[in-house]
C-alpha cells in the first residue's frame, strides 16, 4: 500500500519526466531532444523541491501533528476507549508513511477547501499566537504557574479533604464558620474575588464557582510564589513531583515560609528575610505573573537565605524526599489538627501515598481516621536515634481504613451521606485527576489549540460569575448595554457597581474598555492603574495592560502601546500578538526620531524573553505610575 501512495504522489513529476525521456529517445541527436533532457531533468528536480518545500515552510511538524491527532480520532473502528485501534497500529506500523498521508489530506484541505477537522489557515495562526505567548512567558513567574497548573486539582482536593463541604438541599454551597470562627464558603474560601469577606448573607455558588474561586485564591495567594522563588533561587531545587508540590503547597499554606526561614535569630527579627520578600511581592505587584527568574535571583543575592529551618536545609539543599518528610514532623505545635496533616503532607512526599488518594477520602473523613489512630505523638511521628521521623505503621491502618472508611465506633462513612473528595470537583476534572492525569507540566500548545471551543466558554463564564456573586443581574444588564453598543449606558452601570464595589478588577477592566470605546483613553488608562497599582489581582493584570496598551496607542504613545501589550502577553493574554506586530510595525516606519527606539526593538527581537521582560517591565513602570 505504502508503494502504491508513494507512486501516486510522485505521479505528477514522474510523469513530465517520462515525457521529456520519450522526446530525448525519439530525438537524442536533436537540438529539442537534448533540451528536452535538460529540462526534464531540472523540471523533476524542481518540481520534488517544491513540493518537499512546501511541506516544510507552509505546514510545520506542528500541523502534522494536529492532523495526527485528528486521524487517531476518526469515529471508524474505535475501541471502548474512544481509539481508532487499527489506525494507530498501522501509524505506528509505518511512521514515515502516516506523516506523509497526512501532510497530503491537509494539502488537499487547502487546495481544495476541504475541511481537515480545523480550519489550516486559523490552525496557523493560533500556533503563531501559541508560540509567542509561550516565548513571552519564558523564564516568568508565569511559566511556572503554567507548569504547575496540571495539578492544581490535587491542591484544591486537598483543601476540600480538610475543609470539609457545606451545601443546601439544593446541592449549592453556602457560608459557615470555620474552625477559627470565620465565615467560610465553598472550600474554604474566605474572601470573594471583589476583595469582599464571605458574610451569613452571601449568596450560595454552584460547585463549578467553587472550584475556581479555591484556584484563584491558590493562585494569588504567597503559596506558589513562595515555592516559585525558593525554586528559582536554589539550583538543587525542581519541584517535578506532584506529591512534592503537595506537600510543600499544604505545609507552606499553613505555616508560611517560616517553614523553611527561621523569622527570628536569637530571638530579634529576621530583617533581611523579611526584606528580601518584601521586595520581591513588590516586583511581583509591578510586574505581575511575568516577574522574571533573573529579578528573582538578583534580590535573593542581595538578601541571601542564612538561618534555614530542619526543612529548609533538607529542602533546599537537595538533601532527597525523605530528610525533607521526616523534617515536617518538627512543625506539630498549634492544635492536633497539625499532627495529622504533617503525616499526610509527609507519606505523600516520600511517595507513599499517591495525590489520586485524596479524591477517594470522604470529604471531612481524615478527621476521623484522626480520632481512631488518637492524638500521640508517636502515632504520626516517632523518635529514632534522636531524629524524628514518620511513622509508617499508621500507613498500613491508613490504607485499611481506606478501603473501608468508618468513624470512630466503626459505622461506615461512605454511603451514608457521606461523599468523596472527587465528589465536589468538576466532573471532567475528577476523571482526569482520578486516572492520574492532572500531573506537573503544563499542555502541549496542541492540546490549547484544539480544545473544545464550549469547554473554554463554559471556563470563561464560571471565571466571570465568581467576579459578580450576588450581583450578577446587575452586571449582566451592563454588559447587555455594552454588547448592544450603548457604550454611555453602560459606562454608568459599571461605574454604579464600583461605588459599591471598589475592589473588583473585573468592573474595573470593563469600564476600562469602555472608555476605551467612548474615547476617553486616559479614563481608561487611569481604570487598568487601579487594577495594577493598587487592587493588584494579577489574574486581571493581562486584561487591564491590554486596555492600557489600546488606549497608549490611541493617544499615540506607540512606546507605551508596545511595552503594555508585551506585559500583556506575557500575562496569559493571548489576544494581544495581533497588536504587538501591528504597532512594532508602525514603529518602524516612523522616522529618525524614532531611530533610536527601532533600533532598541530590533536588538529586543533578537535576545531572549527575560531580557525582553525586564525592558518592557521597567517601561511598564513609568507607563503605569
Amino acid at each position: 500500500m505504502a508503494e502504491k501512495f508513494k507512486k501516486i504522489v510522485n505521479f505528477p513529476h514522474k510523469a513530465f519526466g517520462r515525457a521529456s525521456q520519450a522526446i530525448m529517445r525519439m530525438h537524442p541527436d536533436k537540438w529539442y531532444g537534448k533540451v528536452a533532457k535538460g529540462a526534464g531533468l531540472t523540471m523533476t528536480g524542481l518540481a520534488q523541491f517544491l513540493f518537499w518545500a512546501t511541506k516544510y515552510i507552509t505546514l510545520d511538524n506542528h500541523a502534522l501533528r494536529a492532523g495526527e491527532k485528528k486521524l487517531r480520532n476518526m469515529q471508524v473502528g474505535k475501541n471502548k476507549k474512544g481509539e481508532n485501534k487499527k489506525l494507530q497500529e498501522f501509524m505506528k506500523r509505518y511512521p514515515n508513511f502516516s506523516s506523509h498521508m497526512i501532510y497530503y489530506m491537509l494539502i488537499a484541505s487547502i487546495a481544495g477547501g476541504i475541511k481537515a477537522g480545523v480550519e489550516i489557515s486559523d490552525l496557523v495562526e493560533q500556533v503563531k499566537i501559541e508560540r509567542e505567548a509561550e516565548r513571552a512567558k519564558r523564564g516568568t513567574y508565569a511559566e511556572y504557574l503554567d507548569k504547575m497548573r496540571g495539578a492544581l486539582p490535587y491542591l484544591v482536593a486537598d483543601l476540600i479533604a480538610k475543609e470539609g463541604v457545606r451545601v443546601n438541599e439544593q446541592g449549592m454551597h453556602i457560608p459557615y464558620l470555620d474552625g477559627r470562627g470565620v465565615w467560610t464558603i465553598g472550600f474554604g474560601s474566605t474572601m470573594l474575588k471583589d476583595k469582599t469577606s464571605v458574610t451569613p448573607d452571601t449568596p450560595p455558588i454552584t460547585t463549578q464557582e467553587a472550584y475556581e474561586l479555591a484556584c484563584w485564591h491558590i493562585m494569588e495567594n504567597e503559596t506558589l510564589f513562595r515555592l516559585y522563588c525558593y525554586d528559582v533561587a536554589f539550583s538543587d531545587v525542581d519541584i517535578s513531583r506532584v506529591g512534592e508540590l503537595i506537600a510543600l503547597s499544604s505545609a507552606t499554606y499553613n505555616v508560611g515560609t517560616d517553614l523553611i526561614e527561621q523569622p527570628k535569630i536569637n530571638g530579634k527579627r529576621n530583617r533581611k528575610y523579611e526584606e528580601r520578600f518584601a521586595e520581591l511581592d513588590k516586583l511581583h505587584a509591578q510586574y505581575g505573573n511575568a516577574i522574571t527568574n533573573d529579578m528573582v535571583r538578583e534580590v535573593f543575592a542581595k538578601y541571601p537565605v542564612l538561618h534555614m529551618t530542619s526543612v529548609g536545609e533538607a529542602w533546599l539543599k537537595g538533601g532527597g524526599e525523605d530528610e525533607v518528610a521526616n523534617s515536617l514532623g518538627n512543625y506539630l505545635k498549634g492544635g492536633n489538627g497539625l499532627k495529622w496533616r504533617r503525616w499526610l503532607e509527609a507519606q505523600v512526599m516520600k511517595g507513599n501515598i499517591q495525590p489520586e488518594v485524596f479524591l477517594n477520602i470522604p470529604v471531612g473523613g481524615f478527621y476521623e481516621f484522626y480520632k481512631i489512630v488518637g492524638d500521640k505523638r508517636e502515632n504520626w511521628f516517632v523518635e529514632k536515634n534522636g531524629k524524628r521521623t514518620v511513622n509508617d505503621e499508621t500507613l498500613v491502618r491508613f490504607n485499611q481504613w481506606l478501603a473501608n472508611p468508618v468513624d470512630k465506633y466503626g459505622h461506615p462513612l461512605v454511603g451514608n451521606n457521606w461523599k468523596h473528595v472527587s465528589d465536589w470537583l468538576p466532573a471532567d476534572i475528577a476523571q482526569q485527576c482520578l486516572a492520574g492525569k492532572c500531573e506537573i507540566g503544563a499542555p502541549s500548545i496542541w492540546d490549547k489549540v484544539l480544545k473544545s471551543d464550549k469547554k473554554k466558554k463554559e471556563a470563561e463564564q464560571v471565571e466571570i460569575k465568581t467576579y459578580v456573586i450576588g450581583y450578577d443581574e446587575l452586571y449582566a444588564d451592563a454588559l447587555g448595554a455594552y454588547r448592544a453598543g450603548d457604550f454611555n449606558a453602560a459606562a454608568e452601570k459599571y461605574q454604579n457597581m464600583i461605588a459599591q464595589y471598589p475592589d473588583n478588577a473585573l468592573l474595573r477592566n470593563d469600564l476600562a474598555a469602555t472608555y476605551n470605546k467612548l474615547g476617553k483613553y486616559n479614563e481608561a488608562i487611569a481604570q487598568a492603574r487601579e487594577v495594577v497599582q493598587r487592587i493588584g489581582d494579577k489574574s486581571q493584570y493581562g486584561a487591564a495592560q491590554y486596555n492600557a496598551g489600546f488606549a497608549y496607542e490611541q493617544l499615540g504613545n506607540l512606546q507605551k502601546a508596545l511595552a503594555n501589550y508585551k506585559l500583556a502577553l506575557a500575562n496569559g493574554n493571548r489576544r494581544v500578538q495581533a497588536d504587538i506586530t501591528r504597532v512594532s510595525e508602525k514603529l518602524k516606519q516612523v522616522g529618525n526620531k524614532k531611530m533610536a527606539f527601532n533600533a532598541g526593538v530590533k536588538q529586543i527581537h533578537q535576545k531572549n524573553a527575560k531580557k525582553d521582560l525586564l525592558l518592557y517591565g521597567q517601561e511598564f513602570k513609568g507607563n503605569m505610575a
